[in-house]
Order: structure tokens, then C-alpha cells, then sequence
């Protein structure tokens, strides 16, 4: 090897060592490439439920997968994507984590009557988990039924009655329209279940159908929370805009709450109207009697007088006034403005603003509606602390370790897979490298020239001496 590159020019050198890195980089460029193909999205957002039940698939299929953002979502090599999610349609993965009416597709003969309603029961909670599932803000939904039973012997039953707890998606969120679809939805495929009788939960337990005073069963209808809606943003936004005209930025934070009342109110008074000149009425009817006996004749002196009695009965006429008066459900209860601005205005400025605002809006302290303005100075950004604990910092270290661990495994077992799968080509990049080899040393054999032994040296000296001395001979 030595003799191989002392033989050399160093020009030959410069290009053997240039084309041995260049096989090298291709040796592995290629390597890499096959051991890590580029990877696209298969499913995103899944529940650990849902993940767990396609991986459990893929490695049945023995696809290479990976998993990434903690679990949810499952990548596949890229040119196999749509392929490989159609295979796990067809098969009906992933289901949901709930059971449709497949559930009825290898049902037993000899199951009871009372086993089939509640396996129906189970088959119609599944299918609208899973319609329900199908809206873009739901994550997930979980549905609970209770289905009347028709009893001869008992007609009058409690109706069907259902409630619904949703997962949202982040940052995403349902409004009273879209949560009075998913009762009516649910309503429409259970007998005798009204949509009012269904309860929408979020994941935090908050109740999502809404609740009031109006109506008879007290709930509020969708139309109902929408006009509230319409009406704090409507209001808020001629706050802001009064605001950025006053403070010329917007650096304020303004909050809105509107209490709409929807008691049907009706009120009757009746009341007499004055007539007459002492306001007692018209006089209609008088009548006086009287009764009494005179002076008795047989008394010389008179001593005994005699006595009379009268009696007035009359009779005036009034007039009545009637007022009947139906208020209208959806007037305003009272409005809440509460409002932070940056610390920008004096005591003096801020009341006078708060004057503004309330006059601007049409408030009335009288029915409790209420502005406050609060101004605060930014808060000054303050340092995150940096944690001390070792204990911490060790437990968080061997979870990354364990993480990296089994991170590292699971690519190993992928890079096994898809190595078996293009073993054809090592052989091709063997091939390239032996021509390249023989390239390089064809071209420096033919670029170098090449060197003499030592008797060609001596006799081409000897030859050289010679035709010195005959040249100096001749002059």
C-alpha cells in the first residue's frame, strides 16, 4: 500500500483521497436514507384508546410506524400513508373505543330478550358516540340513555331521558346552536326522548345545554343564548371603541355579563276614577225617610216633646279604570361592565370616564347595572426561577432516559423492518463502489508515469553521458 501511494503524483493522491470520501458520503447517505425513510401523518389527535388499538394493528400488518406529540398522533412511512389507512378503515380501526351495531353481527340464538334491548341500548350509544365524535370541536363524546319501556300493565311511565359529555378539541368550542343540534340529533333516534330532557356536559362538567328561568321546564332555548351573546359582544365592542379613542392604544381589557330575564310577566290593576265635585261619584239614587210622633195632646204642659228619626240612602256611580300589562320575556335584567386599563389617568379622568361609559351604554343604576374601571400598571416581566431540586432533576433525567430508551427500540425494530424490506440495496451499493475503486486506479495508472529501476536509471545516464561528450566532441 505504501509503495501504491509513493508511486503516486500528488495530484493522484488529492483525487483517490477526494473520491474515497465521496463513496463514503454515499455509502452513507444511502444507509441513512434506508434506515430512515421520510414519515407521514397517519392519525393525529387520537385518545390513548384509539392509539393503542392501531398500533396494536400496525404491528399485525408489520408496518413500520412512529409515535410522536406524547402518544396522539402515529406516523407510517410517507409513500404508504393512504394505503395503510385504508387497510385500517376496511377493518374498521380505529372504532372509538365504543361498540356500533356490529355488535348484532354474530349474535347468539339463545340470548334473552332482556340481553338483546340492552345490547341494542349498547349498539345505539356507540353509533351516536360516533356520529357525535364526527364534528370538527369534538374530540371525543360519551352518550347515556334511558330508554322507556312499554309496559301493558304500566302505561304511565317516566319518559326516555339521555345526557351527553363532550371532549372539545383545544381551542375550539361549541355554541348554543351547534349544542341544540346535538340534542335534537340524539332526541331524533331515541322513542319518546324530547330535546329539552337532554343534558350536554363538557369535559370540565360544565353544563353546555344551558339553564333559565323562561319556559316551563326552565331551560333556555338556543335562540335565547344567542341574543345574550349578541348582545355582551355588541356592547363590548362600542366600549372598545370608545376606550381606543379616548386612550389612543389598545392595551385595555374589557369584560361584558348581561342578565336577560325570560319570566312571562302579566300584571292586571284596577283602579276607581274620581267623579263628582267631592270625587265620591255621580249621584244616581237619594232617598230619606223618616219617622217620629208629635206633641201629646193630652198634656196640658207639654212636657213631653216629641221625637222624629230620619233615614238617608244614596247611591253614587263610579267609574273603573282596568290595566292589563304583558311583559314580553328577554328584557335586560341588569348589565356588568367591568374594564382595565393601563395606569395612565388621574382619579379626576377615570370618573369622568366612567360617567362616559355608563351614558355611552344607556345604563340605569336604579334596575343594579353597574361600570367599574379599574387602571392598573403592566406588571414588570419577572424571571422564571430556575429549580434547585435534585431529586427532581434526577427523576426527570431517567424519565428522558427511559423515554430515549424506548424511543431507540422502536426505531431500532422500524429500521429492522424496512432494512428486510430493501435488501436489494446493498448489493447495487457493493457494485458502485467496486467500479468506483477501479475508476480511480484506472485513472491514476494511466495519469502517472511511471517510475524507472534502477539499471534503466543508470543506462539512461550512461546514454546521456554520451551524447554530452560527442556534442562537446563536435565543437
Amino acid at each position: 500500500m505504501r509503495q501504491f501511494f509513493a508511486s503516486m503524483s500528488n495530484r493522484a493522491r488529492m483525487a483517490f483521497v477526494i473520491g474515497v470520501v465521496l463513496i463514503a458520503g454515499v455509502v452513507g447517505a444511502a444507509s441513512w436514507w434506508v434506515m430512515h425513510p421520510p414519515y407521514g401523518v397517519l392519525f393525529r389527535d387520537l385518545r390513548e384508546s384509539d392509539a393503542a388499538e392501531i398500533t396494536a394493528t400496525l404491528d399485525q400488518m408489520q408496518m413500520p410506524y412512529r409515535l410522536a406529540d406524547e402518544g396522539k398522533t402515529i406516523l407510517v412511512p410517507d409513500g404508504q400513508v393512504y394505503e395503510t389507512r385504508m387497510k385500517l378503515v376496511s377493518q374498521g380501526v380505529p372504532k372509538g373505543g365504543s361498540v356500533g351495531f356490529e355488535l348484532f353481527k354474530d349474535s347468539d340464538y339463545g340470548v334473552t330478550e332482556f340481553a338483546q334491548k340492552i345490547n341494542f341500548q349498547r349498539a345505539l350509544q356507540g353509533e351516536l358516540e360516533r356520529t357525535i365524535s364526527a364534528l370538527d370541536e369534538v374530540a371525543s363524546a360519551r352518550v347515556h340513555l334511558t330508554i322507556r319501556r312499554s309496559d301493558l300493565f304500566a302505561p304511565d311511565q317516566d319518559p326516555s331521558k339521555a345526557s351527553v359529555t363532550l371532549s372539545l378539541r383545544p381551542n375550539k368550542h361549541l355554541d348554543a346552536r351547534e349544542v341544540a343540534g346535538v340534542q335534537r340529533l340524539v332526541a331524533s333516534a331515541v322513542d319518546g326522548l324530547a330535546p329539552e330532557t337532554v343534558v350536554v356536559l363538557d369535559d370540565k362538567g360544565m353544563v353546555l345545554s344551558g339553564y333559565a328561568a323562561g319556559g316551563q321546564n326552565g331551560a333556555l332555548n338556543s335562540d335565547s343564548l344567542d341574543a345574550q351573546t349578541q348582545m355582551e359582544n355588541q356592547l363590548r365592542a362600542r366600549v372598545g371603541d370608545l376606550l381606543h379613542r379616548v386612550l389612543r392604544t389598545d392595551n385595555f381589557t374589557v369584560s361584558v355579563d348581561v342578565s336577560l330575564n325570560y319570566d312571562h310577566v302579566k300584571q292586571v290593576r284596577e283602579q276607581l276614577i274620581a267623579q263628582g265635585k267631592d270625587g265620591n261619584g255621580l249621584l244616581v239614587h237619594e232617598k230619606i225617610n223618616s219617622s217620629g210622633h208629635g206633641v201629646d195632646e193630652a198634656d196640658p204642659d207639654h212636657a213631653k216633646g216629641g221625637s222624629t228619626s230620619s233615614d238617608r240612602d244614596v247611591e253614587y256611580a263610579h267609574g273603573r279604570e282596568q290595566e292589563e300589562v304583558d311583559q314580553a320575556p328577554g328584557r335586560v335584567g341588569r348589565i356588568s361592565v367591568g374594564i382595565v386599563i393601563p395606569a395612565m389617568l388621574s382619579p379626576n379622568e377615570i370618573s369622568k370616564l366612567t360617567d362616559v361609559v355608563s351614558a355611552g351604554l344607556g345604563l340605569d343604576a336604579a334596575r343594579g347595572d353597574k361600570v367599574d374601571i379599574a387602571a392598573i400598571a403592566p406588571p414588570e416581566p419577572v424571571a422564571a426561577p430556575v429549580p434547585n431540586n435534585d431529586s427532581a432533576a434526577l427523576s426527570h433525567l431517567d424519565t428522558n432516559a427511559t423515554t430515549t430508551v424506548t424511543a431507540t427500540a422502536d426505531e431500532a425494530g422500524s429500521s429492522a423492518v424496512v432494512a428486510s424490506k430493501y435488501w436489494w440495496i446493498y448489493p447495487v451499493i457493493v457494485a458502485l463502489v467496486l467500479f468506483l475503486v477501479g475508476a480511480l486506479l484506472m485513472a491514476a495508472r494511466t495519469g502517472t508515469p511511471r517510475r524507472l529501476t534502477m539499471s534503466e536509471r543508470e543506462a539512461a545516464l550512461l546514454r546521456l553521458r554520451q551524447w554530452i561528450e560527442a556534442s562537446e566532441v563536435e565543437r
